[in-house]
């Protein structure tokens, strides 16, 4: 075995290369690519204004000076009336207007400017609002205009508050277009977390592209982020202070299904805005070329109204799309977005990293939802998703998604990008089924989504598809189904006892002298070794076990446990078991080869543990015992005690090396193994990258328990008078009457099976008493209806039992009260 130090693959050397070679030509190719700029544009309706460069004061640089582009559209009759100045969104041109502009020309002269650092007109030193405003101002002047209608877009309405605010004598009208405007309705609400957002934008847009051989397709740098500038320049906390003070009558016009600007803002703006009317439309956000008729009819319409000063403007709001009336999960579900609306940012930011902590995948369903429906701010929502995941990647993820190498880091955290594309898509897809359907659509809706994730997160990488394959074999085994679907048989019988007035607590009338409870949560495996002859029986099949008691002083109980194997014969030295008193299903069970790996156990068990010797094996099997019911109810009962009802040969997994692959791809390539690859990947966590020589064997575990990785097979052939009457000889060890052990299963080992057969050379590693199960039933080779019917007998063979015991009076059950109080006892009689 040795560590991974293979060169680069040649397959990942020519893909280095190739990307290295296109994204020379790309760097080489794109500054000599044609600027395709508006070229569907006619030439004629593009002008350029040059404007003296202004600086962070709105003062004119001496000696600077910039080109300003725009498009201007005359009316076809000479007209008096006031000019139109369309002020666009970012990122923009003043050619997005090249629809809303020829139809507002009719009557009157319409410009529409690319706001400096946007489109084609060249960037300044600052680009705020109020220095946007001031070259606005500086370019009506050179047009010869000094009043004029304004109508600002998205972020372009920005603009159009401070140009009201600046010189509002020449201002005849201002109009909010689907417009920002106060703090609080931006994004987060938070003037710091936007700003973090921008330098985000600007690095990102910036730089990440010119690693991607585009060919200039994403554009120049300059081109790229010019236009982030202008939210990086400006202060939306100066425009809330503003607002209210406007005395421009002004409209605001929304659109109810604005994706970027919430109708709520709108709203907002209007509150604080005594001078303005809002009109709520049942549109979305690009109103200039969605809805070009409708807004240049209320456009005009507001023009004409406030040609000349002095008219009173209309306050009203013209509810065009008012909300519907929702009902059901789609009323709770729009009650809780506006409940995590109301909290703080980083508030959601902090529930959103918890959230995706726990639960990554639904969690991403919960967040993408709720952030189509703009209750979570886009950026809050990337954000602590990221960190989320990143958290959940060092410490709360399954082996299997713990990721080692930084590409394979890279590649888990950045997998949030296509889960939020996959979420904004889905999550209006499960909005709108919601609205239709109710809870069908927000379950359904919800559901679909969180397949859509988990699919593209596996199927994108080899060994995701593995994995794939794994979850398809599970699905047709029933060797790996949740418990209680193999026992539902058992749990009818369960729940027809209780029906019936029979109860459960009467089934622990069985073992009477195995435990109080007949075995279902209070063995001590001590207690069951001493009972079955530990010390005083001379038994070599017996395993000797010491025990060591739970201690607030961790010396003490490293020098227990070093005292037993240094000076108790019985143990003949190092290796031996170490496991939990009471524990179930192999958890903490450990083969400890040195005195350190007994000294850190002892240091780590928070419980008492005992030492057992060590019995080499290599064979490990599971004898289910059933007492005979006549040697309890005949006194005159001569014949054996018991009988085997089931055997079962564990099969330790056992990896094989050839030269090439590491731990973890043989693991994730073997048919078997990648089906329990999670817990032998978190076994091997420190040589996951080693590679084993060729025939090389890795034992992948010790415990003969199924959820470690032991494979179970019928074992009815090994049933021999020999073996049965060896085991009833130990059965009959328990001090009751009628023999004090009934049913259980002994968890043995042997150097092999004919000795096994022979009743000799093997060791009791664990009996388990009515709480047992035949694990023959999880024989891959065997059907679940045959599974069913092993399972139904052995329960029978228990009832028939407790019956007898009650019967004779030589087994006294728990009471139903103590029963139902007991933790667990329930689930644990009917799902083991």
């Amino acid at each position: 075995m040795h560590k991974d130090r293979r060169p680069i693959r040649t397959g990942t050397r020519i893909g280095l290369g190739l990307y290295c070679v296109l994204l020379v030509v790309s760097y080489l190719y794109h500054p000599l690519a044609a600027d395709t700029s508006d070229l569907n544009e006619p030439a004629i309706n593009r002008r350029v204004a040059q404007l003296q460069t202004l600086d962070t004061q709105s003062h004119a640089i001496e000696g600077r000076s910039l080109d300003l582009v725009y498009r201007g559209w005359e009316p076809d009759t000479q007209s008096t009336k006031l000019p139109v100045l369309l002020m666009h969104g970012a990122p923009g041109s003043g050619g997005n207007f090249n629809q809303l502009g020829p139809v507002l020309a009719s009557d009157r002269m319409i410009f529409a400017p690319d706001l400096v650092g946007f489109g084609e007109s060249d960037l300044g030193p600052d680009i705020s609002y109020r220095v946007q405003a001031n070259y606005m101002f500086a370019y009506l002047d050179q047009m010869g205009v000094d009043r004029v209608h304004l109508v600002g877009w998205s972020n372009g309405g920005g603009v159009a508050i401070r140009m009201a605010d600046l010189y509002p004598q020449r201002v005849a009208s201002m109009t909010m277009l689907a417009s920002v405007g106060a703090q609080e309705t931006e994004g987060s609400g938070s003037y710091f977390f936007e700003h973090v957002k921008y330098a985000v934008g600007l690095g990102g847009l910036g730089f990440v592209p010119d690693l991607i051989p585009h060919f200039g397709f994403l554009g120049t740098r300059e081109q790229r982020i010019d236009w982030l500038w202008s939210f990086w320049d400006s202060d939306q906390r100066q425009l809330t202070k503003i607002m209210p003070q406007i005395t421009t009558p002004t409209l605001i016009l929304q659109g109810r299904h604005d994706p970027l600007v919430a109708a709520r803002a709108a709203e907002r703006h209007h509150e604080i805005m005594p001078t303005s009317r809002l009109v709520m439309l049942d549109a979305s956000h690009f109103l200039p070329f969605m809805q070009t008729q409708d807004t240049a009819g209320y456009l005009n319409a507001f023009f004409d109204r406030h040609e000349q000063p002095g008219i009173a403007p209309q306050t009203d709001y013209l509810n065009l799309a008012p909300v519907p009336q929702r009902s059901g999960a789609n009323a709770a579900l729009h009650w809780v977005g506006d409940l995590i609306l109301s909290i703080p940012w980083w508030a959601q930011l902090i529930g959103i990293i918890l959230l995706i902590r726990r639960l990554p995948h639904v969690g991403m369903v919960a967040v993408m939802i709720l952030t189509v429906m703009m209750r979570i701010d886009f950026g809050v929502a990337i954000l602590g998703l990221l960190v989320g995941r990143t958290w959940w990647l060092i410490c709360g993820t399954s082996p299997l998604d713990r990721p080692f190498g930084i590409l394979r880091w890279i590649r888990g955290i950045a997998f949030v990008l296509p889960a939020v594309v996959m979420g904004l898509i889905a999550g209006g897809w499960t909005l709108a089924l919601t609205e239709q359907l109710g809870l069908i659509g927000l379950v359904g809706g919800s559901w679909l989504l969180l397949c859509a994730i988990h699919a593209v997160r596996l199927v994108i990488t080899w060994s995701g598809r593995q994995r794939i394959r794994a979850t398809i074999d599970r699905t047709f085994n029933h060797e790996y189904w949740p418990t209680v679907f193999v026992y539902i048989p058992v749990l009818c019988w369960g729940l027809m006892r209780v029906i019936s007035g029979k109860g459960l607590g009467k089934m622990t009338a069985v073992n009477p002298g195995y435990a109080d409870d007949a075995g279902v949560q209070d063995e001590s495996k001590m207690d069951l070794n001493i009972k079955l002859g530990d010390g005083t029986a001379d038994d070599k099949s017996v395993l000797h076990c010491v025990l060591i008691e739970d201690d607030d002083n961790t010396q003490n109980r490293i020098n227990a446990a070093i005292n037993a194997i240094d000076n108790d014969d019985a143990f003949g030295g190092l290796p031996v078991i170490c496991k939990p008193d009471k524990g179930e299903k192999g958890r903490a069970v450990r083969l400890e080869m040195t005195k350190e790996g007994v000294i850190e156990y002892s240091q780590k068990s928070g419980e008492p543990f005992v030492i057992q010797k060590y019995h080499p094996g290599p064979l490990e099997l599971g004898v289910l015992w059933v007492r005979h019911v006549e040697s309890i109810t005949d006194p005159d009962y001569t014949g054996p005690s018991g009988f085997i009802y089931a055997i079962t040969i564990k099969h330790f997994p056992v990896l094989i090396g050839d030269g090439k692959h590491s731990i973890r791809r043989l693991i994730l390539m073997h048919k078997r193994y990648r089906a329990q690859a999670a817990v032998f990947i978190e076994r091997f966590t420190d040589r996951l990258d080693w590679i084993l020589d060729d025939g090389e064997e890795l034992p992948l575990g010790f415990a003969g328990n199924h959820a470690q990785g032991a494979m179970f097979t019928d074992g009815e052939h090994l049933i021999t008078p020999e073996l049965s009457e060896k085991l009833c000889l130990i059965a009959n060890r328990f001090n009751a009457p009628a023999g004090g052990f009934d049913i259980g299963r002994f968890d043995i080992r042997c150097e092999s099976l004919e000795q096994l057969r022979n009743g000799e050379g093997f060791g009791i590693v664990e009996l388990n008493g009515l709480t047992s199960e035949p694990t023959n039933i999880y024989d891959p080779d065997r059907s679940l209806f045959w599974a069913w019917g092993v399972l139904g007998g052995y329960w029978k063979h228990a009832e028939r039992l407790a019956q007898a015991r009650l019967d004779t009076k030589t087994g006294e059950p728990i009471d139903e009260k103590t029963w139902w109080r007991m933790k667990r006892a329930l689930v644990r009689v009917m799902i083991p």
